[in-house]
């Protein structure tokens, strides 16, 4: 037998004392597996279960939520063991609140936002806005908002929220260019964007000034009788072109 076995039996007796330097060893023994455990099951908990090609994870807690029947352009895959409701990418998290369910549990998302931590770049809040006199409610979340560092989404039905699940599923991997949309940058393009500056002007309109008048300058100089003569214009919507051109780039306060 070893000297330490042979002796072993003295830590059982009343003559034995365990020295500080002991004690420290082994509180030190202790705490290295209980952090080694602590890092396993944060890993585990927020693995986004590889986050691959178009599917949504779906938190268990979510089974039931109407905006899940309405998921069109994803694939939704469940795990009982991730700290969001939903992981739409590697970064991208969000937590669901109805505010009617808020008014009932005031609590709740406090401790969903305590337990989620950290974790996760791009954090939303996707809130359902199913009560009638709402503004309380959303001003109170858009300061929590604010301070948890979440992106707070409002949905009027489970369909629109679904809706905003799916994009940002469908944009995790896309450059910023196509948040951007198509920018028409013909000369109609610009003649509409300029056009339809003013009030009530419409695309159908800024091609009958076109076809009219010809020229920006000519429709610019036109008077109100000409304009209002077009179809479809009507004097109100003459006068608001004609006078829209006469105005003074910069207001003067004549005080």
């Amino acid at each position: 037998k070893s000297l330490s076995a042979a002796f072993s039996y003295m830590k059982d007796t009343e003559f034995y004392k365990e020295s500080d330097a002991t004690k420290a060893v082994e509180e030190n023994r202790k705490r290295k597996i209980l952090e080694k455990s602590d890092n396993s099951d944060t890993v585990k908990k927020r693995d986004p279960v590889t986050s691959s090609g178009v599917a949504i994870i779906v938190s268990t807690r979510q089974r039931g939520n109407q905006l899940l029947s309405h998921v069109r352009n994803a694939v939704v895959t469940y795990r009982d063991d991730i700290l969001p409701d939903y992981i739409m990418g590697s970064n991208t998290c969000a937590l669901f609140l109805s505010l009617k369910y808020h008014r009932l549990h005031p609590d709740y998302i406090y401790e969903r936002l305590r337990q989620l931590g950290k974790g996760f770049v791009v954090r939303v809040l996707l809130l359902l806005v199913d009560i009638p006199d709402s503004a309380a409610c959303i001003e109170e979340l858009t300061k929590v908002a604010l301070l948890s560092n979440l992106t707070l989404m409002l949905a009027w039905s489970p369909v629109e929220a679904a809706r905003y699940l799916e994009a940002f599923k469908i944009y995790e991997n896309k450059p910023v260019e196509a948040l951007q949309g198509f920018k028409d940058t013909s000369y109609q393009g610009h003649l509409n964007s300029f056009l339809t500056s003013v009030r009530g002007v419409n695309k159908t309109d800024v091609a009958r000034l076109k076809s009219e008048f010809g020229t920006v300058k000519n429709i610019v100089q036109a008077d109100k009788a000409s304009l209002s003569a077009l179809p479809g214009i009507g004097d109100k919507k003459a006068g608001r072109i004609h006078d829209q051109f006469r105005q003074a780039f910069r207001t003067f306060d004549k005080t």
